[in-house]
């Protein structure tokens, strides 16, 4: 028997509208079950699309007997959708897992490229970069999180951070002891109704922080300046200056 398809398809962060043409036309036509991050998310997508399939929960706790079972209707020849609940699979969810676990049992896997949070603030920053690195969400533990950002600020390039309502201002203000040069731009509820970006300095942000909605989702691109200020042994700091010619160590 031939083993089904693993299909791995990216749904709209927010507009509806946003999902492709191709990932309509395999839900419809072919994969006969949805696994999700949250069924509920998941079914007012293919509500509105008139889409009828069953959808199943495989969430970062579901335990390990649901994944066998997905697993197996794919051994079975079944061709499976999996979406999260907005944006690409597998970029800050538990997509990662299935698809591990389907690759090690030599499970067709495709993807099906669409919308992205990191993709679209990366498309309208406007930093004369190249090069991204990708945080997801940082560390809760403040210690953690400066250790995080000092790193990938050493490698040079932009930085993306995803971020919670009731955590992005704390997580800016960390971004300005560590970064007080940078630009920065904030993408928040990307895509939907009251949709709202900022982009600017690091010191023009901190002074409008207070006005900033502590709602919806928020995606963060940072592009560090020559300055940054590095924690040391005893938790002292010291603003670093690089000059135009020279990599940070």
């Amino acid at each position: 028997m031939n083993k089904g398809t693993l299909y791995i398809i990216a749904s709209p962060i927010g507009n509806l509208e946003d999902i492709t043409l191709r990932a309509l036309r395999v839900l419809r036509e072919e994969v006969g079950t949805v696994y999700c991050e949250d069924t509920r998310q998941t079914r007012k997508l293919l509500n509105h699309y008139g889409i009828n399939l069953p959808t199943r929960s495989l969430h970062a706790h579901s335990d390990q007997r649901k994944l066998d079972e997905a697993i197996d209707l794919l051994m079975n020849g079944k061709n499976l959708a999996y979406l999260t609940d907005s944006g690409t699979p597998g970029v800050s969810d538990p997509g990662g897992r299935f698809v591990n676990q389907a690759r090690a049992c030599d499970i067709p896997i495709i993807p099906l490229p669409g919308p992205s949070a990191l993709a679209a603030l990366v498309s309208i920053c406007g930093f004369p970069e190249k090069t991204v690195h990708f945080a997801g969400f940082l560390s809760k533990k403040d210690g953690r999180k400066k250790r995080e950002l000092e790193r990938m600020s050493a490698a040079g390039g932009i930085i993306i951070v995803y971020e919670s309502p009731h955590r992005v201002k704390k997580t800016i203000k960390t971004l300005n002891e560590i970064f007080p040069d940078a630009d920065i731009v904030i993408g928040r509820e990307m895509t939907k109704l009251h949709e709202e970006y900022r982009a600017g300095t690091m010191a023009w942000i901190m002074e409008s922080l207070d006005t900033l909605t502590e709602k919806g989702e928020f995606t963060l691109a940072i592009l560090p300046g020559k300055k940054v200020r590095a924690r040391k042994a005893g938790d002292t700091e010291e603003s670093i200056d690089f000059s135009e010619d020279e990599d940070p160590k």
